[in-house]
């Protein structure tokens, strides 16, 4: 593996799900190009996991999540890169979620959790897993 980092990053994504269906965005012009995800990207310094996923979901969706609860944590290595990721559930309410990082997503949909589109990307199909299966660990 020729990773860009030398050491694994942080990652923090969040998962949305309303009456039975998952939120995902297309990801485009970053690893994972052409998969479906959710709102995430890296801790910054100083940063707590919660106050991460909060950031990023605003930045990405537009929307802000008040509650969350801890789904998993796995160590992710895929795309050419390693990562140590923590996945949240959160709630947005009856907030409208909209693409806000054009560059970064093509789409943005809802999608029933027993009919999920594919690829996914590797941190939300594992997040997912999680959410079905109550695990919150996954060495790899």
């Amino acid at each position: 593996m020729s990773s860009q980092e030398s050491r694994p990053l942080v990652g923090v994504g969040i998962v949305l799900v309303q009456e039975g269906k998952v939120l995902l965005a297309k990801r485009q012009g970053s690893h994972g190009d052409n998969t479906w995800a959710s709102a995430g990207g890296h801790l910054e310094f100083g940063e707590t996991l919660e106050d991460c996923a909060r950031r990023e979901v605003l930045e990405e969706f537009g929307i802000y999540v008040d509650r969350m609860t801890f789904l998993c944590v796995s160590n992710i290595i895929a795309y050419d890169r390693h990562y140590l990721d923590f996945e949240f559930l959160g709630d947005i309410g009856s907030q409208v979620p909209k693409i806000q990082e054009k560059d970064s997503f093509t789409s943005l949909q809802w999608f029933p959790l027993t009919d999920l589109p594919k690829p996914l990307f590797e941190p939300i199909r594992i997040a997912i897993d999680s959410l079905i299966t109550g695990q919150s660990y996954f060495p790899q």
